[in-house]
Formats: structure tokens, C-alpha cells, sequence
């Protein structure tokens, strides 16, 4: 705690004195009948009275104080630089085959993804995530929000529909793959960035996934899509879900963004991809300087306390005047 105005503390010494005047003076002796006689000193009486006779000066005190105006300083406000991440899902009829262990049930790769997809945004609380949704076509699923339960929740409407893996029982799910069928990472990354050049606060990072090759990336296609990350300031990671050979073309574009391309074959494979791209993209915090706040708070009851004694000290807890 400090004061914001210390030079009014050297005041204090008023109540001192005066507290101290209270105690020592003796005040107009009057001689009365029974002063000569066998009468006890009231000494208990005494200390209590002048007790009272000090709450004044003990007022005075604390006038004082909070005319210094005591402050204290708060702890920094924290405040993380804020990454705009948009994901990009491969939902093609691919992305329902299986992916890692089958052993405690049918896990596909689309619920790897998913299931990273989860464990990353729920660790990095704070930033900014988008969802897009892609094969032949690809739709921007979930803006990018700080409100990330929303692409949590879009799982069972975004999985991939393909007959030939999927049981009768579970139904049709997700776009035919007449429609949605074919896979162009191109494309997807194209609209993604127009997403992301929109936020004109904080970083921009992109996470695709997917499980195939695509055509539209190879060369000549794949510089314009380079420029137009570079452009707009975007960090690319790129992650193939299937044991198919990577594209040089995507693993290109990443790494010309300042990302990287990564390729997991299972879901513990992919959990650790994760948090690489986590240790790549860290968090950056922001400390402001130290907010001031006014300290009155230890100083508010002592002194009400004060005032109610003095005022039932006026009741009569004084010294006779004659």
C-alpha cells in the first residue's frame, strides 16, 4: 500500500499531540467535600474517560489518511495475443475409413480428427477458431469465434457419408459423395484465407487435414496459393491421415508459410502432431503495467468503529466541566 498524496501523512502528528496533551494535562482542579476523605481513585473510570477524550483525535487521524488517499497496486492484467485458427476438414467419403486400432470399436479418420481437433482448442482457450468443411466443394461450417463448443458440436452433422464402409443400420449422413465427393485442398485453402483476412486483430494460422491427394495444388497451381499466404500473413500446418505419400506440393506450401506438414497414421500419431503445431504457434502473453486502486478498505469499519464510540461517549463518558 502507498498514498498518492503522502505529504498530508505529516499531519498526523496533530492527533499525536493532541492525544498525548489529553493524557497529561490535569485540566482545573476544583476542591469538593469529600476530596479529603477515604475515596478510591477510579482509576478504571479515569483510563476510560480519557480513552474517550482521544476519539476525536483518533477521528482526526484517520481524516487524514484518507485525505492521503492510500492506493495499492493489482496484479498485471494478462492478456494473450490472440491466433486466429481456421480449420480445414476433409469430409470426403474417404475420411470414414478406419484409422488407428479397431479394437474397442469402428474409429474412423474423420474421429481422430475430430477428437484432436477437440483436445487442441480446448487447450488453447483464448484463440479464435473457425471451421471449414471440404471435398469437392467446401463450406465454412463455423466463423471464427471465441466460442469454440460450436464446432464441437457440429460433429454429427458435418461426418463424411460413405456407403460402401458405413453399416445400413446408422444411415445417411453428411453430403453424397456424387456431390461432395473428390478431394481439392486448393480450393479449400483459398477460401479459407478470404475467412481469415477478415480479422485484421492477431495472428493467422491454418490447420488442414485431410487423407488424399488433390489436384489442383500441383505445380503451377501451387505458387499463386504460396502468394496468397504470404499475402495474408497466413501459417500453414497441413496433416495427411492416411499412409498414401505426401504431395510434395502441400508439404511446399507449409513449409514456405512458416508452418509444417505432418502425417499421422494413428490417433496417438496425431495427438502428438498437435502438440508440435502447439510448440510452433505458442502462446504469447501480454503483460500491461499494474492497475493503481484505491485502498480504503482496511480504514472504513475501524473508522465507523471510532465514530460510534465518540458518539456514545457524548452520552456522558467525560469528565464533570467544574
Amino acid at each position: 500500500m502507498i498514498f498518492l498524496h503522502p505529504q498530508w501523512l505529516a499531519l498526523l502528528a496533530l492527533p499525536v499531540i493532541l492525544a498525548f496533551w489529553e493524557w497529561i494535562r490535569r485540566g482545573q482542579p476544583i476542591a469538593l467535600p469529600f476530596d479529603h476523605g477515604r475515596q478510591r481513585r477510579g482509576l478504571v473510570l479515569r483510563f476510560l474517560v480519557l480513552c474517550a477524550n482521544c476519539l476525536p483525535s483518533a477521528l482526526l487521524a484517520l481524516a487524514i489518511i484518507f485525505l492521503a488517499h492510500p492506493v495499492r497496486f493489482l496484479p498485471p492484467e494478462i492478456e494473450r495475443k490472440l491466433n486466429n485458427v481456421q480449420i480445414v476438414l476433409d469430409t470426403s467419403g474417404s475420411m470414414a475409413e478406419p484409422h488407428g486400432s479397431q479394437a474397442a470399436g469402428r474409429h474412423r479418420r474423420f474421429d481422430s480428427a475430430m477428437e484432436a481437433i477437440e483436445t487442441f482448442i480446448n487447450h488453447r482457450q483464448g484463440d479464435a477458431f473457425g471451421l471449414s468443411i471440404f471435398s469437392r466443394h467446401f463450406i465454412h461450417w463455423v466463423p471464427l469465434t471465441l466460442d469454440t463448443q460450436s464446432i464441437i458440436l457440429a460433429r454429427p452433422f458435418i461426418q463424411p457419408d460413405n456407403p460402401k464402409l458405413d453399416p445400413p443400420s446408422m444411415g445417411r449422413h453428411g453430403l453424397p459423395d456424387a456431390l461432395w465427393g473428390i478431394t481439392y485442398v486448393g480450393k479449400a485453402m483459398y477460401g479459407a484465407a478470404d475467412v481469415l483476412a477478415q480479422r485484421p486483430v492477431g495472428d493467422r494460422m491454418m490447420i488442414l487435414l485431410t487423407d488424399g491427394e488433390s489436384s489442383d495444388i500441383t505445380p503451377p497451381q501451387d505458387g499463386p496459393i504460396i502468394a496468397t499466404m504470404h499475402a495474408q500473413n497466413i501459417t500453414v500446418f497441413a496433416i495427411l491421415l492416411s499412409d498414401e505419400v505426401m504431395q510434395p506440393q502441400l508439404l511446399g506450401i507449409a513449409r514456405a508459410t512458416g508452418g509444417d506438414a505432418f502425417q499421422a497414421l494413428t490417433p496417438e500419431a496425431l495427438a502428438t502432431v498437435f502438440k508440435r503445431i502447439d510448440e510452433m504457434k505458442k502462446v504469447v502473453v501480454l503483460e500491461k503495467k499494474p492497475q493503481v486502486a484505491d485502498f480504503y478498505d482496511p480504514f472504513f469499519m475501524p473508522a465507523i468503529g471510532v465514530l460510534a464510540l465518540a458518539v456514545v461517549a457524548l452520552f456522558g463518558l467525560r469528565f464533570t466541566p467544574w
